[in-house]
């Protein structure tokens, strides 16, 4: 089964790549090993210059990759430009301190002198969704190369036009010759791979099903794992939030990208004193969403990423409708388009329904209300995900003391979850463990040593 660029608002194909063979693997995996053999000495002051080379041909061709987003999974162009941005962004980052993080650590101990270092281990393999195409795999590739790995890359089957973009990218930013490599393999050749001796960890970002699955193989072979899994983020409102903001950023979080963010906000918890006023104003910025071609750079909306897509929220959707709950905006729009679907703001929703319980990964916002902070807290931890979760209130003890008691890897106070380079980024339970960006990314996948003198 090939690897296929599916324009999800033409429905035109853009290219087809063959699954590699065995022996071509091999050669990459080989090639891999040699050139980290080499890298490993290089020092982190010329890994970092390539950084800022890298970072410069991700400003330049912003614009050709915003267009390969948008004509690959259906991203407006806007957020595909904000996202090369972004990119860019994380390698400047960590070119200013990356130096700092792999500095030994003096430590106090028994011994006369014990220090702790941070040396590379080899091969790390990125397996990437598609939701975030750039950005998910610069994440996982920036920390590793510039710690002193090398890397290969999975990405999703549907993309592999931006993964070839990346290793452009990366190759003409001046890194050794096969210490960055795109695979396209079959799930056996990925499961083989796990097990080579000269890979020494993975790097997942996608659904639980396939993290079952990697981290089975994974566990199998004594490899570490560092896992981005599903969210279903509480996105809470207290009744002294500022409203106009909170419904400002619900509308962003929960609709930008089409809505199929694993960080987004997916269910809105609005205090009963203000959700009324909160519901309707989030509707009346809903309904002026631009929907249409990803092309077009005043678009808000394009397609979900495929007809599949469409389907499986349609299937959500239908059933949350059928147990009890109202549908004030938005739905599947067939006429313009297999993969389309109108924003939508869903009310009286059971807590028990797919739009409560599942993650919904499109632009379908569930309302709910609570009234007191125990309530508030239960309903946002009842879920399998633990990845992100918003608060708003003008009371700052409230919300830290709110903050404290969900479940998740992060919390953002009066504004929306976000990545950002200097922050490390993961959940909890379903959400997957370990952590990407900051330090805490860097050292994820070297070596911590302790070395002691006595």
């Amino acid at each position: 089964m090939a690897y296929v660029s599916y324009n999800p608002w033409t429905g035109k194909t853009m290219g087809t790549f063959p699954e590699m063979e065995d022996r071509e693997i091999e050669e990459i995996l080989t090639s891999a090993s040699e050139a980290f053999k080499l890298w490993r000495n290089v020092t982190v002051l010329r890994r970092c210059e390539l950084l800022i080379t890298l970072a410069g041909h991700l400003k330049n061709r912003r614009k050709e990759l915003a267009e390969i987003m948008a004509t690959e999974m259906g991203k407006p162009v806007s957020q595909g430009l904000a996202e090369a941005d972004k990119c860019a962004l994380l390698c400047n980052w960590y070119a200013e301190n990356a130096a700092a993080m792999l500095q030994p650590d003096r430590r106090p101990s028994s011994a006369r002198e014990s220090y702790i270092c941070y040396e590379p281990q080899g091969i790390i393999l990125g397996i990437m969704p598609w939701n975030f195409p750039f950005w998910q795999v610069f994440r996982f590739i920036v920390p590793a190369l510039t710690g002193g790995n090398a890397a290969l890359l999975k990405h999703a089957s549907n993309v592999p036009r931006c993964a070839m973009a990346i290793e452009e990218l990366v190759t003409a930013s001046g890194y050794p010759e096969g210490l960055f490599r795109v695979l396209f393999p079959t799930h056996e050749q990925v499961s083989s791979l796990i097990s080579s001796p000269l890979l020494r960890g993975v790097s997942l970002t996608g659904s639980n099903s396939a993290g079952s699955s990697i981290a089975a193989a994974a566990g199998k072979n004594l490899k570490k794992v560092v896992m981005e899994l599903g969210g279903s983020d509480p996105f809470i409102v207290f009744p002294d939030a500022s409203l106009e903001k909170a419904v400002e950023a619900a509308v962003v979080s929960r609709f930008q990208n089409c809505g199929q963010s694993c960080i987004a906000a997916k269910r809105l918890i609005i205090h009963a004193d203000i959700f009324e006023d909160f519901r309707e104003r989030l509707k009346q910025k809903v309904v002026t969403l631009k929907v249409g071609d990803p092309l077009d750079i005043a678009t808000d909306i394009g397609p979900m990423v495929n007809v599949r897509a469409a389907e499986e929220l349609e299937r959500q959707l239908d059933l949350t409708l059928k147990a009890g709950a109202k549908l004030l905006c938005g739905g599947r729009d067939l006429a313009s388009g297999p993969a389309v679907f109108l924003p939508a703001v869903v009310d009286q929703v059971s807590v028990s329904a797919p739009l409560a319980c599942e993650e919904v990964f499109g632009p379908v916002a569930p309302l709910f209300r609570f009234i007191s902070v125990s309530e508030a807290v239960k309903m946002a931890n009842n879920t399998l995900f633990g990845l992100g979760a918003s608060v708003w209130t003008s009371d700052e003890r409230l919300a830290l003391d709110v903050a404290g008691q969900i479940d998740t890897g992060t919390v953002a106070i009066n504004g929306f979850v976000k990545s950002e380079p200097g922050l490390p980024f993961g959940g909890v339970k379903d959400s997957g463990y370990g952590r990407e960006l900051g330090v805490e990314g860097i050292h994820e996948f070297l070596n911590i040593k302790t070395i002691s003198i006595f």
